[in-house]
């Protein structure tokens, strides 16, 4: 555990979002729980030079594969492609639906390995960090805005053919999505929410990203978001995630809301839910230039375009 918290240390120096790789205890801790299972690569004096790790949540059908880091002195000998191989043969062994990674955008060596490993990006994760969360060793094109993530994903089991609700303007980008994921699409037309009261939760972590979830969608949608708007900008959230299942008849009128209220589109996360596949939109407090994100994939890219142009019409109407 030392050894690993010297390889990030000399990465990252004490600016990496995920604390517990510091700390031995509560490192190894989740790894007795099964809610860490780390991969690490060693030099030939056994010190530790890489690491990448499975994180999920207990009974969670996902996990996320992060907390990836190789020493400069190491990089271009395709560690973290090797470590990421075999974490997906243990995935499998596990039965999990899938893996999920959020890369970031300040630089692509994460992101080219999604690629390899057959992970489209799914979201983009606008402003979800502060500024100062990045490798110490590499420059910073978005110097001077909050940190941004791709979402990534690869199903490990054949995926069911998916029903979506979703607004007319988003069905090409989420059909399109769901077509490099290998799901079969059936977009239904927008109906009544089925329930009268929304079901919701929200939640802001230490690095001011906020997150609101729907787990169903009632008529009161616009006045709960608006709710949970306020909530969030008091306990200094500085971004906002929205999320709400992508096959719930009330989705039109929440995303309709949503606009209305600053939001725009974000993505897609598959699986996130026990409901199934999540419709992301997001919310931004500060400017942020989206030209400045590293991307490597044309996919991504077109997706970036397309997220930015939400951002502006959505914008326009406050």
């Amino acid at each position: 555990s030392a050894a690993i918290a010297r390889c990030f240390l000399a990465v990252y120096g004490h600016n990496y979002v995920h604390r517990e790789v510091f700390s031995p205890h509560r490192y190894w801790r989740k790894v007795e729980r099964g809610e860490l299972i780390p991969m690490v690569s060693r030099d030939a004096g056994g010190e530790v030079i890489g690491h990448v790790a499975l994180e999920r949540e207990p009974g969670a059908k996902v996990a996320e594969r992060g907390e990836a880091v190789v020493l400069p002195s190491y990089r271009g000998r395709h560690l973290l492609e090797r470590m990421t191989e075999r974490l997906t043969d243990e995935a499998v062994r596990l039965g999990l639906v899938g893996i999920y990674a959020e890369p970031v955008t300040t630089h692509t060596f994460s992101q080219r390995n999604d690629e390899r490993a057959g992970m489209p990006t799914t979201a983009i994760l606008l402003g979800a960090a502060p500024e100062t969360l990045h490798s110490k060793d590499l420059p910073v094109p978005t110097a001077g805005q909050r940190q941004s993530f791709l979402l990534t994903f690869r199903f490990l089991q054949p995926s069911p053919a998916c029903e979506i609700v979703a607004p007319q303007e988003y069905r090409d980008v989420i059909s399109a999505t769901y077509d490099r994921l290998g799901v079969a699409v059936s977009p239904r037309d927008a109906r009544t929410p089925k329930e009268t009261r929304s079901t919701t939760s929200i939640a802001v972590n230490d690095g001011g990203y906020g997150r609101v979830r729907f787990e169903t969608i009632g008529s009161n949608a616009a006045v709960e978001l608006a709710q949970a708007i306020s909530d969030l900008d008091s306990l200094g959230a500085r971004a906002v995630q929205l999320s709400a299942p992508i096959g719930d008849p009330g989705l039109p009128l929440l995303a309709e809301s949503a606009r209305a209220l600053g939001f725009f589109f974000c993505g897609l996360a598959p699986a996130f839910s026990e409901a199934g596949d999540l419709l992301l939109m997001q919310r931004l407090s500060e400017t942020l230039d989206i030209d400045a994100l590293q991307l490597f994939t044309d996919q991504t890219k077109e997706l970036a375009a397309f997220i930015e142009r939400d951002r502006r019409s959505a914008t326009s109407r406050r």
